[in-house]
């Protein structure tokens, strides 16, 4: 096996106590600096590590370790500032096992770096087919015993004579995930305290000039009352604002956790050095000029982020307007924009300034406040999944928002966002959502797999809120942030008056939710409440002279109801009735129910109404569309918190070993399309049902075959180029006897002069066609598709998309969300077809995706449905060498340049 390379150059990770580490492989030149670790580690540790006290013995293991890595031998070393202070390495046993070891500085022991090589040692094992670690650990060595123990392996260990034996399965399991989101949690919580909380802060740029983005910043800062130090740097003023500057980052008094860069893009590199060198913990880099404006501007970019990873500080921007942090002990308004400080609980992520402006300003009219606000810009280190670390442990932030123009670890984001989102609704708006980004793809699935199809199925795996604007973003936020969630789709509408009752309804029922038929006792109390009530059947119609008392009571009646999960008010100001106080009624009613309430005041000013004794408010709405839309977003919520999702189970009677060598001898042997034989072979090797076949030349061939698998038999046209056989004439069904074989066996030869053979199967019948696709995205890795097949792929829009690996109910959900649903379970007198064969093959073709990345485009048409299970008559397998994807079982920063992980 050839030379194994992987990320030579390596990846920045957070330490547990905040700060950055580097690891990447060991090189030959890192001897010396392998020798100069050892040399500092104590008598204590050298023995723990090789069981004797023998420095010359531990010097000679260093010869082995810095030998270029292979499939059986790997070394990584971690480094902060060039120098060594771990170093973990695996040596092969069997073909599917290795020896770990691990030694890690005396000074460097208790930040986390162990655990970070190990993480990253693992992936690397997984990648070359190694399944699990063996460690010989000393019974006295309980760091390393704990360490282990930690990192959420399934570890199973034996004692013999002083010394552990451990075993660990390096495979993805829950443990590992969330043992791996507690650590990665924490430390991402201490990177980012100096940005969010800093207790002081220095503003690179400050200026006297009116109008100046260092002007406007500082003095931001000043009014908004920061609690922390502040200083300015500026060589030509001694004060700023009332602030006191010096001339340049290594004259300041203390320190800064934050220094705010506002200067021209040319003069940033040095600047962030300088920051970096007095001892700055973050960077908020307002300047423009870098990744938005062209290739000169990417490298400047990836300049500053290399020397801020440097000097271990997280970076937001370049391109921003900055971060904002309501909370009393911090005030923090660190932007250049005019922003409205009112406090809240919605945590807000823009990568555009102006949306984030705007959004702020419409929100605080509204009476919506925010914990925090940070607009990344480019998000050239700090990113939506830092933020949402750090706001799932911020008692302040009740909702998250974010305003994404890109996803960058989308996996990772996939992983974090789903725990974050049992506890704190997530809402979302990704732009782009054109046809543009629609990929050039030869399959049926690849081509129905545009990239906006990819950012929906990550939504939905991540349970994310998706919303379409601006407008239902805020919207959702304030019936988030105020209100219970339902606990059902139930809605009980009430107002004054039959049309805007009517369009509720209408709304209602478009937000998927359900406008409740009323019982009898309720209907009844309603109009014991109000006689005058115009209609006590469901929306109610109290009738234009409804008066606050009555309305009040009946919004008690109906908040009591059994059969209600939530209310929505729909009243128009008229002059017989005073609006402000049904307002107030509301108001009143709402903080006696532990069921959400959402008003509208037609044609009325949009606020918030606080419920007294309450941290709650009432979110008042203009017209009754957008508040039924907004309680749909809640209710959809609710739904996600309400699930247990299932753990992925590895299909059983899976053959990885030799499905990997038939793709990988495809790829050597320069081919793209795999031929009948070896796409039915790797089908096989993972289960999945495949119809017999006979790949023939000819007539003669033809009609053997033919006479083996039994008439009446289908015969297909197979070859170089021929991806859909109907489109070209290259399918006859139904032949009977072997002159009508022959007959078939000569149109086909000459219709499809280009295919080079011909595929003889039984003919199958069945009540439903599906297909089943998969295809590798390039950012999200591999994406299946389940949707109506045969020739009704490309013509019937029917079609679901999930992220591979499929759990079973995930596997269930893209069934019951088809139309096709409806014929599998018997639609009109069709056969029923048993669910669970259907989703097996689901999970099976999932499985294959995630464990191949070779498998670039995966068609399984038509995959045929019957009662007695489902089978494949036809399929298309693309093989292409794997785009590089990090693996979002380790923790790492984003990188400065795209690299990939090669192996032979």
């Amino acid at each position: 096996m050839s030379t194994l390379e992987l990320d030579c150059q390596g990846v920045d990770a957070i330490r547990s106590d905040g700060g950055l580490v580097h690891i990447r492989t060991v090189a030959t030149s890192d001897l010396g600096g392998l020798r100069a670790l050892q040399a500092r580690a104590s008598d204590r540790s050298i023995y723990l590590r090789f069981f004797s006290l023998s420095r010359e013995a531990a010097d000679h293991y260093l010869d082995r370790l810095v030998q270029v890595g292979s499939r059986t031998h790997q070394a990584l070393v971690a480094c902060v500032r060039e120098e060594i202070v771990g170093v973990a390495a695996f040596e092969g046993i069997t073909d599917s096992s290795a020896e770990m070891a691990l030694l890690i500085a005396d000074d460097r022991q208790h930040e986390g770096i162990g655990t970070l090589l190990l993480e990253h040692l693992a992936s690397v094992a997984r990648l070359v087919g190694i399944r699990r670690f063996v460690a010989d650990v000393l019974a006295e060595n309980a760091a390393m015993i704990q360490v282990l123990g930690d990192i959420g392996f399934e570890t199973h260990m034996t004692l013999d004579h002083g010394t552990f034996r451990v075993v660990f399965d390096l495979g993805p399991a829950d443990e590992i995930v969330a043992a791996l989101g507690y650590r990665e949690r924490a430390a991402d919580v201490a990177s980012l305290i100096p940005l969010l909380a800093p207790r002081s802060i220095a503003v690179i740029g400050a200026s006297n000039r009116v109008g100046s983005v260092g002007h406007q910043v500082l003095g931001n800062i000043v009014r908004g009352g920061f609690t922390g130090a502040l200083n300015a740097v500026n060589p030509h003023h001694t004060s700023i604002l009332g602030v006191p500057s010096v001339r340049s980052p290594a004259e300041l008094p203390v320190a800064p956790d934050l220094a705010i860069i506002a200067v021209p893009a040319v003069s940033v590199a040095a600047v962030v050095r300088a920051c970096g060198q007095r001892g700055a913990r973050a960077v908020l880099l307002l300047s423009a000029g870098f990744g938005e404006a062209g290739g000169r501007g990417r490298a400047m970019q990836d300049e500053v982020l290399a020397i801020a990873r440097e000097y271990s500080m997280r970076l937001v921007g370049p391109n921003c307007v900055g971060v904002v942090n309501t909370d009393p002990a911090v005030r923090l308004d660190a932007t250049f924009a005019v922003l409205p400080k009112q406090g809240g609980s919605l945590g807000l992520l823009s990568q555009s300034g102006a949306f984030g402006i705007a959004f702020l300003t419409a929100a605080a009219r509204r009476g919506l406040g925010v914990s925090q606000f940070v607009s990344v810009g480019n998000k050239a280190d700090v990113s939506g999944n830092d933020l949402l670390l750090s706001w799932e442990c911020d008692p302040r932030t009740r909702v998250i928002a974010l305003y994404l123009e890109s996803i960058g670890d989308a996996r990772a984001f996939v992983r974090i966002a789903r725990r974050v989102a049992q506890h704190k609704p997530i809402l979302a708006i990704k732009s782009g959502r054109s046809s543009a980004g629609r990929r050039a793809g030869q399959s049926h699935t690849a081509a129905a797999a545009s990239s906006e199809v990819a950012v929906e199925a990550m939504f939905t795996e991540a349970g994310v809120l998706r919303v379409a604007t601006m407008q239902e973003m805020l919207d959702a936020a304030r019936v988030l942030t105020d209100q219970p969630l339902p606990a059902g789709p139930r809605v009980a509408i009430i107002g004054n008056s039959g049309g805007p009752g009517i369009l509720a309804a209408d709304a209602v029922a478009v937000a998927d939710l359900q406008v409740v038929d009323l019982g009898a006792t309720t209907q009844e109390r309603v109009r014991h409440a109000v006689p005058s009530a115009a209609s006590t059947q469901n929306p109610i119609d109290l009738g234009a002279g409804a008066q606050a008392d009555e309305v009040a009571a009946a919004l008690g009646v109906l908040l009591e109801a059994d059969e209600v999960d939530a209310v929505l008010t729909v009243f128009t100001e008229i002059a017989v009735a005073d609006p402000d106080a049904i307002l107030a009624a509301t108001v009143s009613a709402a903080g006696t129910s532990e069921k959400p309430l959402i008003a509208t005041q037609v044609g009325g000013i949009e606020r918030s109404l606080p419920i007294a004794g309450t941290t709650r408010s009432v979110p008042v709405f203009s017209f009754p569309e957008p508040a039924a839309a907004a309680l749909g977003v809640a209710h959809r919520y609710a739904r996600i918190r309400a699930e247990r999702p299932m753990p992925v189970v590895r299909p059983a009677e899976v053959d990885v070993i030799p499905a990997k060598e038939l793709v990988e001898q495809a790829l050597a042997s320069g081919t793209e399309w795999l031929e009948p034989r070896d796409v039915a072979r790797l089908l096989i090797h993972y289960g999945i049902p495949v119809c017999p076949q006979r790949v023939v030349r000819g007539a003669d061939d033809a009609a053997q075959a033919a006479t083996e698998l039994g008439y009446p038999v289908a015969l297909k046209v197979s070859g170089p180029g021929v991806v859909h056989k109907t489109d070209v004439g290259g399918v006859r069904l139904g032949i009977c006897d072997v002159a009508e074989l022959r007959q078939a066996v000569a149109d086909l030869t000459a219709a499809v002069p280009n295919a080079s053979e011909l595929i003889v199967q039984p003919m199958v019948t069945g009540a439903t066609e599906v297909i089943i696709g998969a295809v590798q995205d390039a950012q999200f890795g591999p994406l299946v598709m389940l949707g109506a097949g045969g020739v009704l792929a490309d013509i019937v829009d029917d079609r679901a998309f999930r992220l591979a690996p499929l759990a079973a109910d995930h596997a269930d959900a893209m069934i019951a969300g088809l139309r096709l649903g409806r014929l599998l379970d018997g639609y009109r007198g069709r056969p029923v077809v048993p669910r669970a064969a259907l989703r097996d093959v689901l999970v099976r073709v999932a499985a294959l995706a995630d464990d191949l990345p070779e498998i670039a485009e995966l068609d399984l048409n038509p995959l045929i449905c019957n009662v007695d299970g489902v089978l494949v008559v036809d399929a298309r397998i693309r093989v292409s060498p794997p785009a590089h994807l990090d693996d979002p079982l380790v923790r790492q920063l984003r990188r400065t340049t795209p690299e990939k992980r090669k192996k032979s």
